[in-house]
């Protein structure tokens, strides 16, 4: 596949086509339920939504870049047939956690207190739904990626262990930005730092990786990571005006699937050592939050407030404003 084409992919398939279905929606979920935000403000839901439509384009675009590409070439495009499934899952179990939680049990000890008393809370069902979905690609992973590469001698064992450890790396990823989903933008920040983090992972280190056989031309891999950003991106800026101009909500059921498919990006190019760091990483800010509140960190810290605060806008209350026009994606801590 040409260059040209698969740019021009990237930029319809995961761009475009996101942005205009979300423009066109827009005006119907404004028009459908609300909840009630941290300062009580009533805002509309959905716009997780957009990562339903990603899904689709993104199965598309793995697909189509493995049949399309020839086959002396490697290519981490078709990385993005896993990114569908995955993001479908955790919208769709995020979607259940929105719609249909209760609030009761919240984090982990919350979740896993409920469970050893019998009860499967709608946030349980997300993390163990989320994190089988997580292993499921990881196993999948574990054939091309470094990490995998580097113990494919090991035995069905270690392989299967150091896949479990991707795994949880990408459930881990998706609840750590689903926790940043406290204020406007704050989610999509973080997600999109992740995301050019997993671009670079899978765009150039994965390809990268392969044997010498099948080595990517440095052009193919920067043209690689392109459409990978084109595709990581494109939902957060499909949703970005609606969240930082106050009007709508990510919930669950977008930040989930924002964090799950970063997680993807980020783990798939790695080496053993860094997804070992980065698993660290994921691991300590998640039980950080069982004992601290991000968003007391945050309003703290002069610097990260600024870059917090960056590009939001804060419509003062005034007679006759809309109630929708109120702060967005914000869940009480």
């Amino acid at each position: 596949m040409s260059p040209f084409v698969l740019l021009l992919m990237g930029l319809a398939l995961g761009w475009a086509v996101p942005w205009g279905f979300m423009r066109m929606l827009i005006p119907a979920l404004s028009g459908g339920m609300t909840a009630v935000n941290y300062r009580n403000r009533q805002v509309f839901l959905g716009l997780g939504v957009v990562w339903l439509v990603w899904a689709g384009c993104a199965i598309v675009g793995g697909v189509a870049s493995s049949m399309l590409q020839r086959t002396a070439e490697a290519s981490a495009l078709p990385i993005l047939t896993l990114a569908g499934p995955l993001a479908l899952v955790a919208f769709a179990l995020g979607m259940v956690d929105d719609a249909l939680g209760s609030g009761a049990s919240r984090g982990f000890r919350g979740h896993l207190s409920a469970l050893r008393h019998g009860t499967l809370t709608t946030g349980g069902l997300k993390l163990v739904g989320i994190s089988l979905a997580s292993l499921f690609v990881a196993l999948i992973l574990s054939g091309v990626s470094p990490w995998g590469e580097r113990i494919g001698g090991g035995g069905w064992a270690l392989n299967g262990a150091v896949a479990l450890l991707a795994g949880a790396a990408i459930a881990l990823t998706s609840n750590f930005v689903n926790l940043t989903d406290l204020r406007p933008g704050r989610a999509l920040k973080v997600s999109s730092l992740l995301m050019v983090f997993g671009v670079v992972s899978a765009g150039l280190l994965l390809t990268a990786s392969q044997p010498a056989a099948i080595a990517v031309p440095g052009s193919a891999r920067v043209v690689d990571a392109i459409v990978l950003a084109l595709f990581a991106l494109g939902p957060l800026a499909a949703v970005y005006r609606y969240d930082m101009a106050e009007m709508g909500m990510l919930g669950d059921a977008g930040a989930n699937p924002m964090g799950a498919v970063a997680g993807l990006l980020i783990v798939s190019g790695l080496p053993l050592w860094g997804l070992l760091v980065y698993l660290a990483i994921m691991f300590a800010l998640n039980l950080a939050s069982e004992r601290i509140s991000f968003s007391a960190v945050v309003d703290s810290n002069g610097l990260l407030s600024r870059l917090d605060a960056l590009g939001r806008i804060d419509k003062q209350d005034s007679e006759g404003t809309d109630a929708t026009d109120a702060h967005a994606d914000d869940k009480p801590e």
